[in-house]
């Protein structure tokens, strides 16, 4: 009687106090149970891993485009300074004496003899 007892309905009160697992089903399957509770806390912390590794890419991500911009800007920046217009404008205010050559270049050839 009691054997049919431990396999049929539990109540609230058994499981709270704890006597619904020390059914026979339980106690023969310790080893099983046991895994699985180690399953459960494995997957738990990959669980956690895995947000925190999706936080992270996340934050790059933003990094990412945020040091794109800043790079468009001082491309800009640098083409700008190095057009020939920029660069006799900085050349005079700046009073350095030099002037843009008048005579066009020219190629210059050397025998090989």
């Amino acid at each position: 009687m009691e054997e049919t007892k431990n396999i049929g309905r539990f109540t609230l009160g058994e499981l709270l106090n704890g006597k619904f697992f020390e059914r026979q089903i339980f106690v023969r399957n310790k080893l099983l149970m046991f895994i699985i509770f180690l399953m459960l806390l494995a997957n738990i912390a990959v669980r956690y891993r895995a947000a925190k590794v999706l936080r992270e890419v996340d934050r790059l991500e933003r990094d990412v485009k945020e040091l794109r911009a800043h790079s468009i800007t001082v491309a800009s920046e640098i083409i700008k300074l190095t057009r020939p217009s920029e660069i006799l404008e900085r050349i005079k205010n700046n009073n350095l004496g030099l002037e843009p050559s008048k005579v066009p270049p020219r190629k210059i050839y050397v025998d090989k003899d």
